[in-house]
């Protein structure tokens, strides 16, 4: 099945979608890293888009490689911590199916964040309940398919998926803070041979 067809399988029956994605050859790694593209595609231009009405922040604020590496590193550590968890409790998914059955789950976003984007150009200030309601659906449809990913491709019960959920959340906040420790002893470390360096430099 194409990339194309997948996509509006997602969208229309995702059950199906996810049970189908256990087939042999139906996970595809390069599918996923398509819609992760896609996603950080759109999300730049939503931000080019949008009315400045709607505008949290100015635009030197705005760093697109910022944008991007934020949505693959929730995408990666999603993926990691829901595979680490899962196979401890049983899971039945892939490494491979889970990552790419978590890069399908924000095809709403990516179909969506444009319209939305644009729609604000004609909106005024009091009609942000419309579209706080929109980008509101938005991510609720993105989380349904993510919970409908976990509880298909695992075959969890419910109160296990539940118990899932929250480990796979807590995982990924470790991975987050394992990453901020390494990152911060590196630059310590950085500093400490660059602070020796000039130091010698100054005394020869």
């Amino acid at each position: 099945m194409s990339f194309l067809n997948m996509t509006k399988q997602v969208l229309a029956h995702p059950i199906d979608f996810y049970n189908d994605l256990q087939e042999p050859g139906r996970a595809r790694i390069r599918d996923g890293i398509l819609m992760i593209a896609l996603v950080i595609a759109f999300r730049m231009i939503s931000l080019l888009l949008s009315s400045i009405l709607y505008q949290q922040r100015e635009a030197f604020e705005i760093s697109f490689v910022t944008e991007a590496v934020s949505i693959i590193v929730l995408w990666l550590t999603w993926s990691i911590s829901n595979w680490g968890v899962s196979t401890i409790q049983d899971g039945e998914g892939r490494f491979k199916e889970i990552l790419v059955g978590s890069a399908y789950a924000l095809a709403p976003y990516a179909l969506l964040i444009i319209p939305i984007s644009l729609l604000t150009n004609v909106m005024t200030l009091q009609e942000m309940p419309v579209y706080v309601f929109l980008t509101g659906f938005l991510f609720v449809w993105v989380a349904f398919l993510l919970i409908m990913k976990v509880k298909i491709i695992h075959d969890f019960t419910l109160y296990k998926l539940i118990f899932i959920l929250l480990l796979t959340i807590v995982g990924m906040l470790i991975i987050w803070f394992v990453f901020i420790m390494i990152y911060g002893l590196v630059n310590q470390a950085f500093n400490f041979v660059f602070g020796i360096v000039k130091e010698l430099n100054l005394r020869m």
